[in-house]
């Protein structure tokens, strides 16, 4: 099974750091989130599973999932396969979710994943993310770099 590594800066106050609020804070069918835009033009969507405030706030983070835009859900689920990576959850062309440990990784239509994070899905910004993990060193089809943790 291939995994990802993963480094997370945390920031308590986004706009303190320089961070814009693309959408705020709210009750979803999910859960309670929002998402951000760092300086960098890295999108990030940050979610609570309760829906219900249950006490204080803590740091305590139970799940991190990298949820990827991309051209062709189907084409891009075979890519990361053919190299380890093992199929936890997939809906056909829509999304797929991969069985990987630490951080989980998900494919999502690039559509979709644009208007949950409420940009457009033409995609003016770069590809600068690197994930580090244990597949080796690649591109994806959709230009998502790869490197060796």
């Amino acid at each position: 099974m291939a995994s990802i590594t993963c480094v997370v800066l945390e920031v308590d106050d986004p706009d303190a750091a320089g961070a814009t609020a693309l959408k705020p804070a709210a009750k979803s069918l999910w859960g309670y989130g929002g998402v951000v835009q760092a300086p960098d033009g890295t999108i990030w969507t940050v979610a609570s599973s309760s829906k219900k405030d249950t006490g204080p706030a803590t740091r305590h983070i139970d799940e991190m999932v990298l949820q990827l835009g991309v051209a062709d859900v189907a084409a891009s689920k075979r890519f990361y396969a053919d190299r380890g990576f093992a199929v936890g959850r997939s809906f056909g062309r829509r999304y797929v979710e991969f069985d990987t440990s630490q951080v989980r990784l998900s494919l999502h239509k690039r559509r979709a994943l644009a208007k949950v994070a409420g940009v457009a899905p033409d995609g003016t910004g770069s590809h600068r993310l690197a994930v580090a993990g244990d597949a080796g060193s690649f591109t994806d089809p959709d230009g998502f770099a790869w490197e060796p943790a």
